[in-house]
């Protein structure tokens, strides 16, 4: 298909994307959300067409990879409670695009990884012909969450999305977890009424979930009748907190609080916005002093806050380091405000 000004694309080797602006050569120049005009290969784009299937400017026939690549293998200390690593589960959610509410029309998409085991995704979108396109794919670590980017909610309505998993553990012992293969039906009208999203584990926010891979007790409420989801409901509450995985204290590991009482001793005197710049300065100085540390991990903690600092940090990301995989930190391990760039 070839490309035009006018048309929205979407990031074949990155998160986000836009829309053409102008064309020279070779190279399209695409204005993302935020306004801000970013020159890209024609061949590191692919148009997102009328009925929402995507179509691969380059004419190329193999699937393209994935929109991030793929992450190390590493060692992890597992929980010690065997039912934890018999319970996985894997999430598709949707969060509300704007606030107050999705009148903006479009929702943000995260895949979550809820258990102690690696994930290999594979999430197609199939048309009414039967056929399919490949939208996402790639390995997800143990306990963590990946944003799969914003989409309007009227290219997503009415769609079926054709999601594969395989779990599995490194280098330890595994309970094997059966291959999934599960059709998620989406729906415009459920994804823009307010009422959908609720209050979750996952998010500082309200979420619609879709639970790909279910764990034991949302296979048990199927099962059950109403009056026996109370029980259930309360054996979940009475039962101790599981012990949440940690990670083996390892050098290819570097921890960079950007918090800004951790950069600075007193910051009396300055506005949001220079504190905002100092902690993006410290952020591109590390950054440089690892750029040749190849498969070195770096995890920046943001905290959540009103979610500026996430944003521009993540910006910088995908406008002056896309060679780098990035994703949300394990959020059992930090929380919700943090965010794992791998070099």
């Amino acid at each position: 298909m070839k490309l035009k000004v006018g048309d929205k694309v979407r990031f074949l080797d990155a998160a986000g994307g836009g829309t053409v602006t102008r064309i020279d050569g070779r190279l399209a120049f695409v204005e993302d959300e935020d306004g801000f005009e970013i020159p890209v290969l024609a061949s590191e784009l692919v148009v997102v067409a009328d009925q929402g299937i995507t179509e691969d400017v380059s004419k190329k026939e193999e699937i393209p990879e994935s929109v991030m690549s793929e992450v190390p293998e590493e060692d992890y200390e597992y929980a010690d409670d065997e039912a934890a690593d018999d319970d996985p589960m894997v999430i598709l959610a949707f969060l509300q695009g704007e606030k107050p509410g999705v009148q903006s029309g479009s929702v943000r998409m995260e895949l979550i990884n809820d258990s102690n085991y690696f994930c290999y995704y594979l999430i197609n979108e199939v048309g009414l012909n039967g056929q399919a396109i490949n939208l996402f794919n790639g390995k997800l670590e143990p306990n963590t969450k990946l944003s799969l980017g914003k989409q309007l909610v009227t290219e997503l309505d009415g769609k079926n999305w054709d999601v594969q998993i395989l779990m599995f553990k490194n280098k330890k012992r595994f309970e094997p977890v059966p291959a999934l293969n599960k059709t998620v039906k989406l729906k415009g009208s459920k994804l823009m009424n307010e009422n959908s999203y609720a209050v979750n584990d996952y998010f500082d926010e309200d979420a619609l979930l879709y639970y790909v891979l279910k764990g034991k007790l949302q296979r048990q409420i199927e099962e059950l009748t109403s009056k026996d989801i109370d029980v259930v409901k309360k054996e979940k509450e009475n039962r101790p907190s599981e012990k949440k995985a940690k990670r083996r204290d390892e050098p290819g590991i570097l921890e960079v609080d950007l918090h800004i009482h951790e950069l600075l001793d007193d910051t009396r005197g300055l506005s949001n916005s220079e504190m905002l710049e100092i902690q993006m300065d410290k952020f591109h100085q590390v950054m440089k002093e690892n750029l040749k540390n190849k498969k070195r991990k770096i995890v920046f903690i943001h905290g959540v806050g009103n979610g500026t600092l996430k944003t521009e940090l993540r910006k910088a990301l995908d406008r002056k380091y896309k060679g780098h995989y990035y994703q949300d930190a394990s959020f059992r391990e930090y929380g919700y405000g943090a965010t794992m760039v791998i070099i």
